[in-house]
């Protein structure tokens, strides 16, 4: 996998309190997916420990990193949250 020289350092913590149970633990599943991932994990050890495929964490890394149209900034956790809408609808 590549590795994109993004930091999630710079990315907004999410209020996981506002999650329910069931989401909070599909966000952390997927956040630690791109953490093992940032530190040049193997695909095979990302899958072990969080069930996420090569193929998603691939997706989700780039929801994470798509630039908000309104503020420029990266979309960061926020794109990782269950059913979030990361790009507005525009006609």
């Amino acid at each position: 996998m590549d590795i994109v020289e993004e930091k999630e350092t710079q990315w907004k913590e999410i209020d996981e309190n506002a999650l329910t149970i069931a989401e909070r633990c599909l966000y952390r599943s997927r956040r630690r997916a791109l953490e093992l991932y940032q530190k040049g994990k193997s695909a095979k050890e990302i899958f072990v420990a969080t069930g996420i495929s090569r193929v998603a964490v691939k997706h989700l890394w780039e929801r994470c990193c798509a630039k908000d149209p309104e503020t420029g900034e990266s979309c960061g956790y926020k794109a990782l949250i269950p059913k979030s809408k990361i790009k507005r609808f525009i006609r």
